[in-house]
């Protein structure tokens, strides 16, 4: 059973990105730390989960879809790829069961298992997706949503030619509805001190980073403290 009172889960990996500005095939599979960041996600979600969704681009042939089933993921093709990845979102809350999906970019590899729990336990509670916002912008992929009234804001977003889920999440809040809670960056430090669960992977230089973070975690002797600590 997933957190929150009564209401199970569903993740939504979107792993059907091309990876050009990191120049590799595919961004999901990528090694960090000695794992793909795929099973990496999986790892982090799976406790929380009912079920486990990968969003993959229509007739997608990288390894990905393969990988993802190999982890027990339940695979869906997003049939519209000139649609950017609001086609993706909506794809993957139409094949959601749960009542509450998280949807996430397929290139995290630092997901908070707590940070998710709690955000998931927030929209439970209030009826509302539960969004971080920092600096000013929403992190629509790194989201939890009520499934049902998502699905239907997200696909009308989708037929009226829209194509940045957080264009559609700053109308819902012009509007009021559906329902949005902002999470900023102390509320979500609460959970996931860091930021760590927000960094995801788009260029050589932020993997670079990613796997700096791996290396500093595993080598550090315990009671030092970080770099440039009091």
């Amino acid at each position: 059973m997933g957190p929150g009172p009564g209401q199970p889960l569903s993740g939504i990996v979107l792993v059907g990105g091309r990876s050009t500005r990191l120049q590799v095939q595919a961004k999901p599979l990528v090694v960090v730390g000695n794992k793909l960041i795929l099973a990496r996600i999986v790892d982090a979600l799976r406790p929380l989960c009912d079920e486990l969704i990968a969003v993959v681009r229509h007739e997608q042939d990288d390894p990905t879809p393969d990988t993802a089933l190999a982890l027990r993921m339940h695979v869906v093709e997003d049939v519209e790829p000139e649609a950017g990845p609001l086609a993706a979102v909506c794809a993957g809350l139409q094949a959601s069961a749960t009542p509450l999906s998280f949807v996430v970019g397929g290139d995290h590899p630092f997901l908070s298992r707590e940070l998710v729990s709690a955000m998931a336990d927030a929209a439970s509670r209030a009826g509302a997706a539960v969004v971080p916002r920092l600096a000013g912008r929403y992190q629509p992929l790194h989201a939890v949503y009520p499934t049902e009234s998502w699905r239907k804001a997200f696909r009308d977003a989708l037929d009226r030619g829209d194509r940045s889920p957080s264009a559609v999440l700053k109308a819902a809040v012009n509007a009021g509805t559906p329902t949005v809670v902002e999470w900023d960056q102390e509320a979500i430090e609460s959970y996931d001190p860091g930021l760590m669960s927000l960094i995801d992977v788009d260029t050589p230089t932020q993997l670079a980073r990613a796997r700096n973070l791996v290396d500093w975690r595993v080598n550090v002797r315990p009671g030092l403290r970080p770099p440039g600590g009091a």
